[in-house]
């Protein structure tokens, strides 16, 4: 595939702080579906390097991620609904769900630093992180009802856990767009700053995790982690969800009215 028709993600790791920047920014770092290969072998590689510290997620461009690349979307539509269910099971079972996985496992500290917009799976990427930094003008959105989808990433257990279930569904639900004081007030962010400050306190906080306890550090993640519901067991039925949404007209609709930037007509089919 070429990198600039799709994007690419990009990866370094110095004085133990590895960090993988989301890089399509002509479509607001959106994954395409090569991307999101590249964000699964990116992920386990740096977390599997014994010299990695701390795991920091950005992206290009003054802002995060769209999420999934609508032009992907559009490329399924010709399939019969079956054939769209197993396609898009596979999809997330792949390529999604173990980069959450794998994310919420580490020992090392993860921190997204959030510019601009943080939609779908950019919001979920950035949930399953340890910490957010987040610009003064980054937007967070769940996005997918937009497209009559659920969710995936492991947003349901994400959310679920910092909000509770009524804030949870009217974000999921609404798919509205949430300021960063807002995201701040909710507790989606740990600290929200200007601009300018953002690569600064981006430097801060990895320079403080790396040289933090180590593994005083991944034992508490740990408790924390396993205190909470079956991560494996949710995301497995996001992606059955997320599947057969995708299987449905709606979704046709959907992705047609958002490439054609008017409002979907949804008839419940």
């Amino acid at each position: 595939m070429n990198d600039q028709a799709h994007g690419h993600i990009l990866s370094a790791c110095e004085q133990g702080i590895a960090t993988i920047t989301i890089s399509n920014p002509a479509r607001r770092n959106a994954f395409s579906v090569a991307m999101l290969q590249a964000m699964r072998r990116a992920v386990e590689a740096n977390l599997a390097d014994p010299h990695c510290r701390v795991l920091v997620l950005r992206g290009a461009g003054g802002c995060f991620s769209a999420g999934g690349d609508i032009n992907d979307f559009r490329a399924t539509l010709y399939l019969e609904a079956p054939a769209r269910l197993d396609a898009y099971r596979a999809l997330i079972e792949n390529w999604v769900n173990p980069v959450i996985l794998a994310l919420r496992r580490a020992h090392q500290p993860v921190l997204s630093v959030v510019q601009g917009a943080c939609a779908g799976y950019g919001l979920s990427l950035a949930l399953a992180s340890d910490c957010v930094i987040a610009a003064d003008d980054a937007i967070f959105s769940t996005a997918y009802t937009g497209l009559a989808l659920p969710c995936d990433g492991g947003q349901s257990v994400f959310l679920m856990q910092a909000l509770g279930e009524r804030r949870a569904r009217e974000l999921m639900w609404s798919a509205r767009r949430v300021a960063a004081p807002e995201a701040l007030a909710l507790g989606l962010v740990e600290q929200v700053v200007p601009v300018a400050g953002l690569d600064a306190a981006a430097q801060t906080r990895s320079a403080q995790f790396a040289r933090g306890p180590r593994h005083a550090l991944s034992e508490i993640k740990r408790l924390l982690v396993a205190a909470g519901p079956s991560l494996e067991a949710q995301l497995a039925a996001e992606a059955l969800a997320f599947a057969r949404c995708a299987a449905t007209m709606d979704f046709v609709e959907g992705v047609t009215a958002f490439a054609d930037k008017r409002a979907p007509l949804f008839r419940g089919r």
